[in-house]
């Protein structure tokens, strides 16, 4: 699957995403403190699922209706980097394709999902 993982991200999540098969491009390594709508752009033109911890994101999918291919947030509150990271692994690989088109807010225990409106 391709990632565009934001700067939010810990590069553990990073990593375990790469050791785990997919293409990650990753915005603290390639576009250092470019701003939301910056990497919102970067995901449309790359046709990339965006991975964030910034609900910032789902504001730009949802309110602003940017064409975004999806957006994964990761809301896991004081949880150390190697849960988050395994949780982010477990997520992408069991919906893969089903990320698309959609925001996913990803808890420690639950997962929420809503349409992308792209009209």
């Amino acid at each position: 699957m391709r990632l565009l993982a934001d700067e939010c991200c810990p590069a553990q999540v990073v990593a375990a995403l790469r050791r785990a098969g997919h293409d990650v491009r990753y915005v603290l390594e390639t576009d250092r403190g470019a701003d939301d709508r910056t990497v919102a752009e970067l995901a449309v033109r790359e046709d990339r699922i965006v991975v964030t911890e910034d609900y910032g994101f789902g504001e730009l999918a949802v309110r602003e209706r940017l064409p975004l291919p999806g957006v994964v947030i990761l809301s896991f509150g004081r949880e150390s980097n190697a849960v988050r990271a395994s949780r982010a692994v477990q997520i992408v690989g069991d919906q893969g394709e089903e990320l698309r088109g959609r925001l996913t807010i990803v808890e420690i225990r639950r997962t929420r999902r809503r349409l992308i409106q792209n009209d």
